[in-house]
């Protein structure tokens, strides 16, 4: 069985969670034979899949990028990500558990971690590569964790700190496995907001979101421009040169906006969804453990 996950043009840490998480989860279990899929962490369930592979869903949602896929006989679902990927799928709603790196829990365990930053925060990895959201941090007097680095270096610094406020969802999601109070970001791009309620949903957790605005005059250009895909890519193409002609300019507003938000309480899914969540994930665990060790036997 092949692990399938997304990698952009840049590593991101709710993608890049599969390779850790799933190597301490199932040592040795995966190779690169694509007849069966391994579809774990992510917004990955696409209609673009060839339809002859098997496809093993454990813990994926639905996100919108593509059409739904066509479900058949060549899909199998352990668990999903939420009600709404269930509904999409038109499968049955009990398959909504939960986002599978809520299973994060059993290999890291941030309460034995020294507590460090007040609130630290987390942009989505696009807003991190355009705009100039380290600097805002910077000015706002909040710590700053980027996307791109290392899950276990993110991992750490979600645990050093005492809430955390992400426009990334993966950022919530951690944090909120981890008991980490966290305050959710509205996604700057429309088409990154669906999948948040989706996981919400398997928690029956109401997000309360806040808007922040762009950070610099290339997410300014970008949001006025953001239905016309040719402009759009001309504007992110050039992001460095833009923010190089405006000596990396940061809108005042945004800082402040970033200041009030941090000093909102925090969210948490209940310590009883959160706990019944991952239990069940576990229990599928060694559901899809054993259903493969038959098959495996039956094999030789």
């Amino acid at each position: 069985m092949k692990m399938f996950a997304y990698r952009g043009k840049h590593e991101n840490f709710g993608d890049e969670l599969n390779h850790w998480l799933w190597e301490r989860l199932l040592p040795g279990f995966f190779d690169d034979d694509e007849g069966q899929l391994f579809l774990g962490i992510g917004s990955i369930l696409y209609d673009n899949f060839d339809p002859n592979m098997q496809k093993i869903v454990f813990g994926s949602g639905y996100g919108g990028y593509t059409n739904p896929p066509k479900v058949d006989g060549n899909w199998t679902f352990y668990f999903v990500r939420g009600k709404k990927t269930a509904e999409v799928l038109g499968i049955d709603p009990n398959y909504a558990i939960g986002d599978s790196g809520i299973l994060t829990r059993s290999c890291w365990d941030a309460s034995k971690i020294e507590k460090r930053y007040p609130v630290s925060f987390m942009p989505h990895y696009e807003s991190a590569m355009y705009g100039s959201w380290d600097k805002v941090c910077e000015l706002a007097g909040i710590h700053y964790i980027d996307p791109r680095w290392s899950v276990e270096k993110v991992l750490t610094e979600i645990s050093t700190s005492h809430k955390v406020v992400s426009e990334a969802m993966h950022g919530c999601i951690i944090s909120d496995a981890l008991r980490v109070p966290w305050r959710a970001i509205r996604p700057i791009a429309p088409g990154n907001r669906a999948k948040w309620y989706d996981w919400a949903s398997a928690l029956d957790l109401e997000i309360d979101f806040d808007p922040i605005g762009p950070s610099n005059l290339v997410e300014v250009g970008a949001s006025l421009v953001r239905k016309n895909t040719t402009l759009l890519k001309n504007i992110t193409f050039r992001h460095r040169r833009i923010r190089q002609l405006t000596g990396n300019y940061v809108l005042g507003s945004t800082v402040k906006t970033l200041q009030r938000v941090a000093e909102k309480p925090g969210q948490l899914s209940t310590d009883e969804a959160i706990a019944r969540a991952h239990e069940k994930m576990l229990v599928e665990l060694d559901r899809l453990k054993q259903d493969f060790s038959k098959k495996t036997a039956s094999a030789l």
